[in-house]
């Protein structure tokens, strides 16, 4: 005669695995840098563009591999040649993240963030006869929205690699110089960035 016996099957859970996990920090600091030089064939003129940005990140895990926090990202972008320019965007916002992967080395993750978006731009243009400074100023809505993957060493440190797709509407106030006329515009700017990054993961967040 046979006899049968129930055993209890382990549960594993997301917390035994993934470093992303319910009520630690994650505080980190991340950047972007680009440049292309642009040329046309058929003459001597040549575009120079410049960009780089920097972002400062701190948050919870509300769950296991779901952050909730805020950050701040800065852009500069510069050109150069028959018109030069530069723009200047300063973004602050709570954003959401959520690591894909219960890992322990790592995971995909995605991130969304909306915000208010100070924005600046300076435009020179040297094509004319007399030189003529375009200037922008002014705020609005601004959307952030990553893809990346966040490599852990020894379930503390944390290097990310990704992109982001930067969306921003905003109502500037323009002064053209040296006519002093000034008009108001509504602008949607958007850009993609390679980023990379460096994060710290604790247990407590200390001030």
């Amino acid at each position: 005669m046979f006899g049968l016996q129930a055993q209890d099957t382990p549960i594993t859970s997301d917390s035994l695995t993934t470093p992303f996990r319910e009520g630690r920090w994650l505080t980190g600091l991340s950047g972007s840098i680009n440049s292309n030089t642009n040329k046309i064939s058929t003459s001597e003129e040549k575009t120079i563009t410049n960009e780089f940005g920097l972002n400062f990140s701190t948050g919870r895990f509300i769950k296991d591999r779901w952050l909730l926090g805020g950050k701040i990202n800065a852009d500069r972008a510069s050109s150069a040649g028959s018109v030069d320019r530069t723009t200047e965007s300063l973004f602050i916002g709570p954003f959401v993240s959520h690591y894909l992967s219960a890992n322990n080395r790592g995971s995909l993750f995605t991130t969304l963030s909306t915000g208010y978006v100070r924005y600046r731009e300076e435009t020179q243009l040297n094509t004319l006869l007399a030189p003529t400074e375009i200037s922008a100023e002014g705020g609005g809505l601004g959307a952030l929205v990553g893809l990346g993957y966040s490599y852990v060493i020894k379930d503390k440190i944390a290097f990310d690699i990704g992109f982001n797709l930067n969306l921003f509407w905003i109502g500037v106030d323009q002064e053209e110089l040296p006519s002093g006329m000034v008009s108001s515009q509504d602008l949607t700017v958007s850009n993609i960035a390679f980023t990379f990054g460096f994060n710290v993961l604790l247990d407590d967040f200390f001030f």
